[in-house]
């Protein structure tokens, strides 16, 4: 049976020609349980037309969204997923304000463990049969480092990216951004590093990838963003 799951983006990140929208179930006022509308594709991308709002817009961080699905549809990494009617436009209903974040955060012991990284990352991937279902994190940082350049800096043909680094509760993280705006915004910059201060960072689990699940900074959200 259909149903309509009302959501607070907080994400709408690239992911193989189209996006990744995740947000927490809005209960009057009141966080819920983390929310990905999916499509039935294998890879579970969500196209732009499939994503168009009443407004005739696409959906952004903080807006609040109704949402139509199908049904739900767990995997073993993504316990939140929902597959979304495709033909049925999606609902803003409003937005909730920057000073209001706090309450929407999440306090994990850690991202999904330490100690295992890839040749450009630090503690950016987890192995595929060490996922516990959860694929989700909004996570207060005191500062955000983002890396513009080529990943791999040794390799001419290497494409330039935005990185981020941070610390969560003591542990450094180097990891991919997809999100879009700030690619966008930073890709425009020189190469360089460059400080966010006190962002709250989405942080997502991505598809297996040899043998391992990739932790994404799906969006990066800051005061000076919404001002």
């Amino acid at each position: 049976m259909k149903y309509v799951k009302t959501v607070v983006c907080f994400a709408n990140s690239r992911k193989t020609g189209g996006f990744c929208v995740a947000g927490k179930e809005w209960l009057d006022g009141n966080p819920g349980a983390w929310i990905r509308p999916v499509s039935a594709r294998p890879t579970h991308e969500v196209y732009q037309k499939e994503m168009r709002c009443n407004d005739r817009t696409t959906p952004h961080v903080l807006d609040i969204l109704a949402v139509p699905c199908e049904n739900h549809q767990p995997i073993s990494h993504q316990q939140e997923n929902h597959v979304i009617d495709p033909v049925i436009s999606w609902e803003k209903e409003g937005r909730i304000a920057w000073q209001d974040i706090r309450k929407w955060t999440d306090t994990p012991p850690s991202l999904w463990g330490f100690g295992n990284g890839s040749y450009v990352g630090l503690n950016n991937r987890l192995s595929i049969g060490q996922e516990d279902g959860t694929s989700l994190y909004l996570v207060e940082v005191d500062r955000l480092c983002l890396m513009v350049g080529r990943k791999a800096s040794e390799y001419v043909d290497s494409k330039r990216a935005v990185r981020g680094k941070f610390i969560y509760r003591g542990v450094n993280y180097r990891m991919d951004i997809t999100d879009p705006e700030i690619e966008r915004e930073y890709l425009s910059k020189p190469d360089g590093q460059y400080q966010i201060m006190h962002p709250v960072l989405c942080i997502s689990l991505g598809d297996p990838y040899q043998g391992y699940f990739y932790k994404l900074i799906a969006a990066v959200l800051y005061k000076e963003r919404f001002s």
